[in-house]
């Protein structure tokens, strides 16, 4: 015969610990959680900050450019303007007439109703100043601009615009001058360069922004808005071909365009980190968010796995306990039964009792009363005797009603009558532990239509609950007052309260506060049962000084 072995690893053979395999899911249904929660979370968040991001790009891009386009419009409409009005005047009036003391003032106040230009010069062909109104007159009267860049340039074409330059007066400034149609003389006007900068200042650029304008040496034209003094590398390296292009530099925005016939180039810049500083401080909410987010989510699912897989492992401890507790239900429903049987059995001698001694009573009328010597002491103990059996016979019909099983018959009651009904049995147990019960029972209250028996169960447990809270020496009010179609009942009482979360599972089944052995947890939760069933509703809540109020609220009887 032939003999086979094998070996089987040691780590197959060992029983895996049912803990560490809890435990195990436990770790990988966390991580399952938190990536389905914080994946999408953390996708949305990029994809809409990207998506705003660009959009905003484009739609300052488009703004930015006409805004580029209506400056350059309305700078050369200035311009052109100057230049027209100067010629105007230069077609109109001769080199005499100009010459003349007083007429150039006249020609100054004229032009200048708006202050547009600061002084107005006539000058003779040889380069010569022949008459001048504004307020470099004494700095410039002897002075010849033949030499000057400009007068040739305007000498040569008829009309010129300088670029910003100090000159004589030692100022920055620039000129717009034109020649009359033979070319003699040359009439030339200084503009006014803060109402001429104000024009671009007033540019829509966005908080960090910039405007200003370049000649064809990069050198600036008017002042940078943000201060600036020279140009950054970035922006030296900014097109001047004249057309109008958007440049995505970092951390900013450019368009440029030319104007003047391409001699000067205006820049708009738009500042993007300045421009989406809320943009970037909702995004670093956004992201704290999605890190509170993922912190709590991790807790939430930590507790919530940890809870399911802790009553996974007590499912069948608490079947088992709930078997026991099932089979103590069935004992109580025993000794109920057995308890209304003993009821019977006396009810019955009870009733013999009192109809014997109703009859000895009627003997005691047909003797001789002459012969007997207390008389009156034994119809008073016949009394006595009938009072007690009533009595009796009233307490054994009421444990006869309430342990009886019934199948849900109902009646009018008056709640009133139940409730004192229901006081009756516990009297004497509240005498013995101090605790007195007050009423504040309703006046002229309808009648509900309801199984009185079950509903007097709901009571006694609720006072039973309220005396083992109290222990001794307290009080339970009982107040009973109607709401529209509503009649509540509520009970208070003096003891300690409970805390928000114990009152959250009063009526669960098997749940109890009491010690062991001394309570079963089925009390509230049959009462609970009993009232869903009659159409009402309870509750319980901590009073407001102290104790617990359970409130019993019943349909009224149409």
């Amino acid at each position: 015969m032939k003999m086979y072995t094998a070996t089987i690893p040691g780590s197959a053979l060992k029983v895996r610990s049912r803990e560490s395999y809890y435990a195990r899911q436990k770790r990988l249904f966390v991580l399952v959680v938190i990536l389905v929660a914080i994946i999408p979370l953390l996708f949305i968040s990029w994809t809409a900050s990207h998506f705003y991001e660009k959009s905003w790009l484009n739609k300052t891009t488009v703004e930015l450019t006409s805004l580029a386009n209506s400056r350059r419009e309305i700078i050369e409409l200035f311009l052109n303007s100057q230049e027209n009005i100067l010629a105007g005047y230069a077609e109109l009036y001769d080199f005499a007439w100009l010459s003349s003391p007083g007429n150039l003032e006249k020609l100054f106040k004229a032009m200048n109703q708006q202050g547009v230009i600061v002084d107005l010069g006539l000058i003779a062909q040889d380069g010569s100043h022949r008459n001048y109104v504004g307020p470099f007159a004494d700095d410039l009267k002897d002075k010849n601009y033949a030499e000057a860049r400009w007068f040739a340039e305007v000498m040569q074409s008829g009309r010129y615009i300088s670029d910003v330059f100090t000159g004589y007066r030692g100022v920055p400034h620039f000129i717009v001058a034109v020649t009359d149609p033979t070319r003699s003389w040359v009439l030339r006007a200084t503009i006014n360069s803060e109402l001429f900068n104000a024009l671009l200042a007033s540019a829509e650029v966005g908080p960090g922004g910039d405007a200003f304008i370049l000649n064809r040496q990069g050198e600036l034209q008017t002042p940078s808005r943000l201060g600036l003094t020279a140009l950054s590398v970035r922006e030296k390296d900014l097109p001047t071909d004249g057309s109008l292009t958007i440049h995505h530099s970092k951390g900013a925005l450019y368009a440029t365009t030319g104007m003047k016939n391409n001699a000067w180039t205006l820049v708009l810049k738009t500042n993007i980190a300045t421009s989406l500083a809320d943009f970037y401080r909702a995004r670093q909410r956004d992201h704290l968010i999605i890190a509170c987010a993922a912190l709590l989510i991790f807790a939430v699912s930590t507790i919530l796995v940890r809870s399911m897989m802790n009553k996974v492992e007590g499912a069948d401890q608490q079947r088992m306990l709930l078997y026991d507790r099932i089979r103590y239900s069935e004992k109580m429903a025993l000794i109920g039964r057995m308890a209304a049987n003993v009821a019977h059995e006396i009810n019955n001698p009870l009733q013999i009792i009192g109809d014997q001694a109703g009859w000895l009573d009627e003997l005691l009328s047909e003797e001789d009363l002459g012969q007997l010597k207390n008389t009156d002491e034994y119809r008073t103990a016949f009394t006595k005797i009938r009072t007690q059996v009533k009595r009796a016979s009233t307490i054994t019909h009421r444990l006869l009603g309430f342990s009886r099983s019934t199948d849900g018959l109902k009646s009018a009651i008056n709640i009133n009558t139940l409730v004192e009904e229901t006081i009756s049995f516990l009297e004497k147990e509240a005498a013995n532990h101090r605790i007195s019960i007050h009423r504040n029972l309703g006046l002229s209250l309808p009648e509900i239509i309801t199984d009185s028996i079950q509903l007097q169960q709901v009571f006694l447990n609720i006072l039973n609950n309220a005396f083992d809270a109290i222990g001794n020496d307290g009080a339970v009010t009982i107040s009973i007052s109607l709401n529209g179609r509503q009649l509540a009942v509520e009970f208070a009482d003096s003891g300690p309260g409970l805390p928000e979360e114990i009152l959250k599972k009063i009526f669960e089944p098997f749940f109890t506060t009491k010690k062991a052995g001394s309570g079963t947890g089925i009390g509230l939760a049959i009462s609970y049962s009993i009232i869903e069933r009659l159409g009402g509703s309870i509750e319980v809540q901590n009073g407001k000084q102290s104790g617990c109020v359970f409130r019993v609220s019943l349909p009224v009887a149409a």
